[in-house]
């Protein structure tokens, strides 16, 4: 049996101001500048065959190289490390989420 929660401790994790001040002391994502491409290895076997898929992510903003731990999922939608409670479904929008959501992180444009 999983664990039981209380509804009124739940009602109150949930205020605006107390989830949001947990929520401000989480770690920051890292953006990983510079740090090559990266792989996504799939697997799986289909009718004896041993199939493994391997998607490599070259991702340049500004000319600057971006790591940014994508990965595709086996039903070819993208997660990203930077934004885990998202799913994408082109690696360009993943970019463009990562920019508006840490604008900080690529401060200064083309």
């Amino acid at each position: 049996m999983g664990p039981s929660f209380d509804p009124a401790e739940l009602t109150a994790a949930a205020e605006p101001d107390r989830f949001g001040g947990y929520l401000a002391e989480l770690p920051k994502p890292h953006m990983h500048h510079g740090h090559g491409p990266v792989k996504s290895v799939r697997e799986t076997e289909y009718e004896g065959h041993r199939i493994v898929v391997t998607t490599t992510y070259e991702v340049t903003v500004d000319g600057k190289p971006l790591n940014a731990q994508l990965a595709v999922e086996d039903d070819g939608t993208l997660s990203c490390h930077g934004l885990p409670n998202y799913q994408f479904t082109s690696a360009l929008d993943t970019i463009r989420a990562l920019i508006a959501n840490y604008p900080g992180q690529f401060e200064g444009g083309a």
